[in-house]
This record gives structure tokens, sequence and C-alpha cells, in this order.
């Protein structure tokens, strides 16, 4: 039974989900991203988005800047964490 729990657990800790790079006007894009897990913060979710938007920008040369960021803590049996960034690529 707790090797199960632990299982499930895990599988709840992994699972993510990402918008990926949503174009916007004037140069901006978005992500939002949620994630689920007991132990989830919407702070890390905002650092994994952020990780996201660096990785997009330097595939061009460039870095990213956050222009726009929200974000919210998971709520047990209401809402998984969550968070949004607006972002540009600008030069080094």
């Amino acid at each position: 039974m707790r090797r199960a729990l632990l299982l499930l657990a895990a599988a709840l800790a992994a699972c993510a989900a990402s918008s990926g790079v949503v174009p916007l006007s004037g140069g901006t894009f978005l992500i939002s991203r949620s994630e689920k897990g007991l132990s989830t913060t919407g702070s890390r979710v905002k650092a994994d988005a952020i990780k996201e938007a660096n990785a997009y920008c330097a595939a061009t040369g460039m870095r990213s800047e956050v222009v726009k960021q929200s974000q919210e803590d998971m709520m047990p049996f209401r809402s998984d964490a969550q968070a949004e960034i607006e972002f540009r690529c600008v030069g080094n």
C-alpha cells in the first residue's frame, strides 16, 4: 500500500502542462504552465516557464526579458499550481 502511494505521488509530481510559446502582439510572447504535485508551488512553475522562455530566446541568440508575470500556488482538490509569463527576446 505504501509503495502504491509513493508511486502515485511521484506520478502526480511529474505532471506538467505548458502552452508552449504563444506569440502576442508587439514582439511579445506568452507561456502558461500548470503542474500537479503536493509540493509544487506557483514560484516553481514560474521558474520553469522562465527556463522555457530562456531556451526559446537562446535558440535565436538572444536573451529573454520578462514583461509580465503571475503565479498561483496549488490548492488541494481545487487547482494545480499555475504561472503565466509574458516576455520578449532582446539582444545580448
